[in-house]
């Protein structure tokens, strides 16, 4: 008993060190590595000793083996172990991976390097730097973040020619720093505006929502048409920003073609967020869908083989679940089946690594549900168990019951479907988490589910109609899949 308490006491499995070089990647772990062994970074050779110590209980860092003591002996031999020496360690190599985490992922060395180059007054090589650095950042590029990167970039050459008397020069600079502060402008106020303006707020907030206020004083349509008539330098990326704004004020597809346009002939490279202009672009298909235009069902489609092509593929961006789900009913919604075997495939070990174990299950029935394979369909679901998945269970709780209700009609199963008919109604009537707005629809289902299975007991299939009429004119959750199930059972 002493002997595992004091382990547990002196295991580093749980160590701020071990949490960080648990996200380190191979290549990460041998670049960090020289960054240790760099005496301009470090001069202890006793901290480089317990990283090479530790190299070897990567990835998984979970060996028995792996306390103060095991590590301290592999640092120092048969010294006397020292807790605090052994801590002091840790605590350099703590500090040291932070210092490579912000080295690595500095986005600004380039600006820093011009900025130092400027002020030593190295103007043979500022410039040639200033080009290469300029063309890397091309003025067409609409990738996010890069904005406010250009404007210190150009900042440094307007000082550059300024301190160069090259008034002419600084002139230029000047114009399109303007240019780029109006474009950084522009794609904060697109950044806020989808979100502020779908948000549901009461009269006396909306007084105080600064985007209100833009809303009403700012002539984006006439902005729009001046800057399409100019030769401004960074006209496409402005116009980008204005067609966002304009596309969620006047649903006009005339910007949707626009930003369309913008983002899939312009290369994106080195992404880390999915880009702006493709949540307006699905915001606009939605409002597009709600209103009976199915046609965009599959130009949704095309927009999310996009967004799968330039931020996940990659590995740049890390699958979250709602794209998942996304991803795989677009393509069962457009009988793409292959993509959404595709995407399963790919993605599902990310998924369930965060603690969604066996999310595989649901949607491997989904799709052989719709493939017709109902007899899968029923085999892939029964192997799910929500218990063992972290992410919304009650959301995923219903898809789930809806999957399987239509599964069980398929298949004929009556006492199954009766049984699940039964503990849904009573679910529906006690759960007081429900949405309000959502339950007269899954209410409606099982109404008109019940129905159509009582159909079937009885045989008797004359009432199918009047059924079908007045679910017609009522709420109910797969409205067009129970329509589908009466007119089966009218013919």
């Amino acid at each position: 008993m002493f002997i595992g308490s004091y382990s547990e006491r002196h295991s580093m499995k749980d160590s701020q060190i071990i949490k960080i070089l648990r996200t380190f990647t191979d290549q990460e772990m041998r670049s960090f590595g020289k960054f240790v062994n760099s005496p301009y970074y470090n001069t202890s050779e006793a901290t480089s000793k317990l990283f090479t110590a530790l190299k070897g209980f990567y990835p998984a860092f979970n060996d028995i083996n792996l306390t103060k003591q095991n590590l301290f002996k592999m640092v120092y031999g048969r010294r006397t172990y020292n807790n605090l020496l052994i801590n002091k360690l840790s605590s350099n190599l703590i500090k040291l991976s932070l210092e490579y985490i912000a080295e690595s992922n500095n986005s600004l060395k380039k600006y820093a390097l011009l900025r130092g180059l400027r002020k030593k007054r190295l103007g043979s090589i500022f410039k040639p730097q200033f080009a290469r650095t300029e063309k890397e950042l091309e003025r067409m590029n609409v990738n996010e973040g890069d904005t406010i990167y250009q404007m210190l970039i150009n900042m440094e050459n307007a000082n550059f020619n300024l301190d160069s008397d090259n008034y002419y020069g600084f002139e230029v600079s000047g114009m399109r720093q303007f240019e780029l502060n109006t474009l950084y402008f522009l794609e904060r106020v697109a950044a806020n505006y989808i979100q502020k303006t779908n948000i549901g707020i009461t009269a006396e907030l909306e007084k105080k929502k600064i985007i209100t206020k833009l809303n009403n004083n700012i002539d984006y349509e006439g902005l729009y048409e001046q800057i399409s008539a100019s030769d401004l330098f960074y006209k496409k990326r402005l116009l980008h920003y204005l067609s966002m704004i304009l596309l969620h004020r006047n649903r006009d597809e005339k910007f949707y073609r626009d930003i369309k346009a913008s983002l899939f002939d312009t290369p994106l490279w080195e992404v880390d967020i999915i880009n702006l202009g493709f949540i307006y672009l699905l915001d606009f298909i939605t409002y597009k869908i709600k209103n009976g235009d199915d046609t965009y069902l599959h130009e949704r489609h095309l927009v999310y083989k996009k967004i799968e092509h330039d931020s996940f593929a990659s590995g740049n961006v890390k699958m979250i679940f709602t794209f998942f789900r996304n991803f795989i009913l677009s393509g069962i919604n457009t009988g793409d089946f292959e993509w959404s075997k595709y995407i399963l495939n790919k993605y599902t070990g990310e998924i369930e690594g965060r603690g969604n174990t066996g999310i595989r299950f649901y949607f491997e029935a989904l799709i052989a549900f719709h493939e017709g394979n109902f007899e899968g369909a029923l085999s892939s679901i029964n192997r799910l168990d929500l218990k063992k998945m972290s992410i919304d269970k009650f959301g995923l709780f219903f898809d789930i019951r809806f999957l399987k209700f239509k599964i069980y009609f398929e298949l004929n199963l009556i006492e199954e479907s009766l049984a699940m008919i039964d503990s849904f109604e009573h679910f529906l009537k006690k759960d007081t988490r429900i949405n309000r707005s959502v339950k007269p629809s899954y209410v409606g289902f099982v109404k008109y589910y019940k129905k159509l299975v009582h159909c079937r007991i009885k045989e008797d299939y004359t009432s199918a109609g009047s059924i079908r009429e007045r679910l017609m004119k009522e709420k109910a959750n797969e409205k067009k899949w129970l329509l589908k199930k009466a007119d089966e059972i009218i013919k």
